[in-house]
């Protein structure tokens, strides 16, 4: 019955883009993780200035978002690290985090009284040998992180894995272990003690972008919004 009901809601929203002339539906591919900070700093004002446009929001990992894009299910994609998006695709990026090492209360790394550290304070490599927690080998940030770790040859301690990075970053920050997160994601969870630790943005870092299949004819309100995301202020920062 779940089946039958979700593919009838498929074929619903399927039919919505044709059902009224008078309206447009964007179909909208992006990250589980980003969608909660990007979409309210890009929507709000965008659908202001458009009225007669709806939104359809497609979560998934990124090689489910390209698919999607691809295969014209979807208008458009929002992720990060457009380096490594499939041929096709053509990305417009704006703003970035940087990447921290989340470093519990109950670890013999952490510096009571200290919130970010400073780089000198440890040696990254040596992080990197604790136990993580981290998202899994699907999600964008996961193919960043198993990058790190083959930078400073580390043989990865992976104490648990989940679907969701902010999952992951949860588990950490309550003392599981240690993983690597930004500051989109700390600032939604619960203010406990923790060590940050900032990873150098020439071995990883996290920036956004937009994509639309090459060649394909945008409406003007498509084109308007890829502009809305370019101009949006999207440089998080956690102090």
């Amino acid at each position: 019955m779940e089946n039958i009901s979700a593919q009838r809601h498929q074929l619903a929203n399927a039919l919505e883009r044709f059902s009224n002339q008078q309206e447009e539906v964007i179909r909208i591919a992006i990250l589980e993780s980003l969608g909660t900070f990007l979409l309210p700093k890009i929507l709000p004002a965008f659908l202001t200035k458009h009225p007669q446009v709806k939104i359809q929001i497609a979560e998934g990992f990124p090689h489910t978002s390209e698919d999607r894009l691809l295969g014209g299910d979807v208008d458009c994609y929002m992720g990060q690290t457009p380096e490594t998006v499939a041929q096709g695709i053509d990305t417009y990026i704006n703003g970035g985090e940087v990447y921290y090492i989340v470093i519990p209360e109950n670890s013999k790394f952490y510096l009571k009284d200290h919130f970010i550290l400073d780089p000198a304070d440890y040696d990254p490599k040596e992080l990197l040998q604790q136990p993580f927690v981290l998202s899994n080998g699907e999600s964008a940030i996961r193919h960043q992180v198993n990058g790190l770790f083959h930078y400073f040859r580390v043989q990865p301690n992976i104490r648990m894995t989940s679907n969701s990075v902010i999952t992951a970053t949860n588990l950490a920050v309550n003392g599981v272990g240690f993983t690597i997160s930004s500051a989109s994601i700390l600032k939604r969870l619960e203010h406990l003690p923790i060590n940050l630790y900032p990873l150098d943005p020439r071995q990883i870092k996290l920036t956004y972008f937009i994509g639309v299949r090459r060649g394909a004819d945008l409406s003007p309100a498509l084109k308007d919004l890829v502009e809305a995301f370019q101009a949006a202020e999207l440089q998080e920062k956690i102090r």
